[in-house]
């Protein structure tokens, strides 16, 4: 924790002593506005990426097909693979009803119902509604 706290310490007192020099060079007229401001803009742009690329958290996700394909076969997973509200979902989807039928009926956003839909093949291990309804079914979940 210490280090990272000196660690932006110095990229920030870094920082500030290239825009102050660039600030005198600009009021001595040495540079124009046009490159102070674009050295400025590069600057700041590329720190943020850099701490966005090193400070990233990677989220992993490994579905049930992915893990029994390199084990072999596995028990059937449990029945709380997916959340009620996934499941209700599922229903929704196994009726024939589109994303946004779903989304009326269940009085949430498309988006919402399409972040479900995402979240059930993930788990379920497939990359269609038609899939999902058949790993369904042998998973008895419906």
């Amino acid at each position: 924790m210490i280090k990272t706290i000196i660690k932006f310490g110095l990229i920030t007192g870094v920082a500030i002593a290239v825009v102050r020099m660039l600030e005198f060079s600009y009021f001595s007229n040495q540079i124009s506005i046009k490159l102070y401001m674009t050295v400025v803009g590069v600057g700041f742009l590329s720190l943020g990426v850099y701490l966005g690329l090193k400070h990233r958290k990677q989220k992993v996700l490994v579905t049930y097909k992915e893990i029994s394909d390199s084990q072999g076969p596995l028990p059937a997973p449990r029945e709380d693979i997916l959340t009620e509200r996934e499941l209700e979902v599922l229903r929704h989807i196994s009726q024939g009803h589109s994303n946004q039928e779903i989304a009326d009926r269940l009085f949430v956003s498309l988006n919402t119902i399409k972040t479900h839909v995402n979240n059930i093949y993930s788990k379920l291990g497939v990359k269609r509604r038609t899939q999902a309804l058949s790993r369904a079914k042998q998973l008895h979940l419906l």
